[in-house]
């Protein structure tokens, strides 16, 4: 049985940690997963629960004054664990562990695996010294041609996307509209964004589409945004736009729900302006997925425009505006697209499958 180290940031359990939950969740008896976590939190009460080992180390900010002056103590502190748990392989799910995985790496001699999950520049490979991992993940066509672009040689990208589980992802039409439960909304129509609400993931793009739809569409709808709140000044900037444009009445802000399932199969429409894997888990729920801004139809696989999902490759308010503007007035469409989207994520995105790549990826590196 071959250990593999596995390195999160820990805390909630959000996209990353999901989908490490689902590999180490996922992986056959010939390996077995160590999990080290930066934080604890929930994420770490989940891995428990599952049985998977996994411990809480502090891993100071490997370039962040003052706390990078003890980056050594942790790193080394991190290398005496891996040594005493006998690790094969080293596996960061997140790039700013990498330093961390490197040192494990170099100090062990073993193989490092450096997840990737958004494109990034040439100056943030160099500054992560994402090149000297063994092999980097790529979750999509688009993340890898940004690393090609940047620098790393093809041969060291592995493509696997990302995956959904589609035993808690999935629709029911039994089950309790936890969104009109919980906030009342007067809209007919429910349309939502999830993430952490800060300028990366866009939020007041959708709301300036939702001051357009509240003002064109002669049905009632309601915008919902999901997530915590990252960025505080962000949010009072959205505040300031909602009261602006008199919207109060058509935005709820619902903060963390730990029930992503049940307010997936409430809303009728999912919105995303920033990719991720909730994406893949509003198309396990049959929602109507919006993907706009964040890929091309070139490179994205899984939504196909019109099929399985509704592509943009515009973030213009205006043209989202007009694209919810058509879905609302068209429930057959949408229901249809979300019915495709469920059959799609069951054949490509099983959470099994991902597992398997990932392992097929280790045997490789251990010339199992």
């Amino acid at each position: 049985m071959r250990r593999i180290l596995y390195l999160s940031r820990g805390g909630y359990s959000g996209g990353s940690q999901r989908q490490l939950y689902y590999v180490v969740g996922s992986l056959d008896h010939d390996y077995k997963p160590v999990v080290v976590c930066r934080s604890g939190g929930p994420f770490v009460s989940e891995l428990r629960a599952s049985e998977v080992s996994v411990s809480v180390l502090r891993l100071r900010p490997w370039r962040k004054f003052p706390a990078a002056l003890y980056r050594y103590w942790d790193a080394e502190r991190l290398v005496r664990f891996a040594q005493k748990q006998n690790v094969a392989l080293v596996h960061s799910s997140d790039l700013w562990l990498n330093k961390y995985s490197l040192w494990v790496a170099r100090k062990l001699r073993i193989p490092s695996v450096l997840h990737v999950r958004t494109p990034i520049s040439p100056e943030q490979v160099h500054k992560h010294c994402c090149n000297e991992a063994a092999v980097l993940v790529a979750i999509s066509q688009r993340v890898r041609r940004n690393l090609i672009s940047a620098g790393i040689a093809p041969e060291k990208i592995s493509l696997i996307d990302d995956a959904v589980d589609l035993q808690v992802f999935k629709p029911d039409s039994r089950a309790v509209n936890v969104l009109r439960r919980d906030y009342a909304p007067r809209g007919e129509t429910m349309i939502g964004i999830v993430g952490k609400v800060k300028p990366s993931k866009y939020q007041l793009e959708l709301l300036e589409a939702a001051a357009q739809v509240v003002r064109d569409s002669s049905k009632r709808v309601t915008f919902f945004v999901i997530g915590d709140i990252y960025s505080y000044d962000y949010f009072r900037k959205l505040k300031r736009f909602i009261a602006k444009n008199r919207l109060d009445n058509h935005v709820v802000f619902t903060g963390r729900r730990e029930d992503m399932s049940d307010v997936l199969c409430s809303l009728d429409i999912l919105v995303s302006l920033s990719g991720g894997s909730v994406m893949f888990e509003g198309m396990a729920c049959s929602k109507c997925v919006v993907s706009a801004g964040f890929t091309s139809k070139q490179d994205s696989v899984h939504i196909q425009s019109g099929k399985t999902g509704i592509l943009l490759e515009s973030r213009l308010s205006a043209d989202l505006a007009q694209t919810l503007l058509e879905l609302i007035g068209r429930r057959n469409l949408r229901e249809q697209i979300g019915r495709q989207a469920r059959e799609w994520a069951k054949a490509n995105l099983c959470r099994n499958t991902m597992a398997a790549k990932t392992q097929e990826l280790y045997d490789r590196l251990l010339k199992v």
